[in-house]
This record gives C-alpha cells, structure tokens and sequence, in this order.
C-alpha cells in the first residue's frame, strides 16, 4: 500500500521540529563561541592595560581612553548577548499529562484522526520553536554586531597608542 498524504504530512512536521532543533543548537553553540572569544579579548585588552600603566612613566594617551572604554563596553554587551542566546527559554514539548489524556480520551480514534491531532500538536510545537530561535537568532546578530564594533573600538584605541608613540 502506497504512503497516504497524512503519512508524507507528519513525517514532514517531525522533519521541520528537527531542523528547529539543530538550528536552535546551532545558533547556542555560536552563542557560546561569542562569549568565550569575546571575554578572551577583554582580557588581552585587561593585559594590555596593565603592561602600558606597569612601565615606568607611561601615560595613557587620552585619546586612547575613550576607544578603550567604548571597546570595553561593546565587548559586555557581546558577552551579555552571547549568554542570553543560551537562556534555557520555554519551548513546548508535549507534556505527560497531555499523553495522558490524550489516551484516556482520544484512543479509539481513527488512525485518521489520531495522525491529524499529532501532526497538529507538530504544528503547535514547530511555531514555537521557530519564534524563540528567531528571537535568539536576532540576539546572536546583535552579539556579533556588539563584537565588531568592540574590535573597531580596540584598533582604534590600539592605532591611538602606536601613533602617540
């Protein structure tokens, strides 16, 4: 016997809810990467800092020190950004007493039936997770925005230093 439509349809909403799934570790895992590349350049600036204020005399060119705080605070909110996209955020899962009821009520039902109300509760749970990983998606994009502008800050204040000599 031939696949019916409903068969094609529901294999098709379990496809689209694991494309969800790893697009949403995807954009976690790049998250991360933000974070951790973002704090490892605050502490080459940290670093940076204390071997220019360490030597003998040094002044700090005062043109350096707005860049510097400016590549500072684009990097907390890279950082910030960054550990959101990893917020444990509510997706929908089907619950046990859902399943519960969903057996005490509905399991004499059609085959027909019983595939329309899964592929409807793969529908439910697909919208969802397609909303929160668009919403994390945008957070990464300004994580990553946050990131640039901290490294133009950087080589700005960097460029500053080097000029002033």
């Amino acid at each position: 016997m031939a696949d019916r439509g409903s068969t094609v349809y529901t294999e098709y909403c379990k496809d689209q809810i694991d494309e969800q799934e790893a697009r949403k570790e995807s954009i976690e895992k790049r998250g991360l990467a933000v974070v951790t590349t973002s704090g490892t350049i605050v502490s080459l600036l940290f670093g940076l800092v204390a071997v220019l204020t360490g030597a003998d005399k040094y002044q700090l060119p005062s043109g350096a020190e707005p860049w510097l705080g400016g590549a500072l605070g684009a990097f907390a909110v890279a950082l910030l950004a960054g550990i959101v996209t990893n917020m444990p955020l509510l997706y929908l899962g089907v619950e046990p007493k859902e399943l519960r009821h969903a057996i005490d009520n509905f399991w004499d039902d059609s085959p027909d039936t019983a595939e329309k109300r899964v592929a409807a509760t793969h529908v439910k749970i697909l919208a969802r997770a397609k909303a929160l990983n668009a919403a994390k998606g945008w957070i990464l994009v300004g994580a990553f925005c946050a990131q640039l502008v901290a490294v133009a800050c950087l080589a700005l204040a960097v460029r500053v230093i080097l000029i002033s000599g």
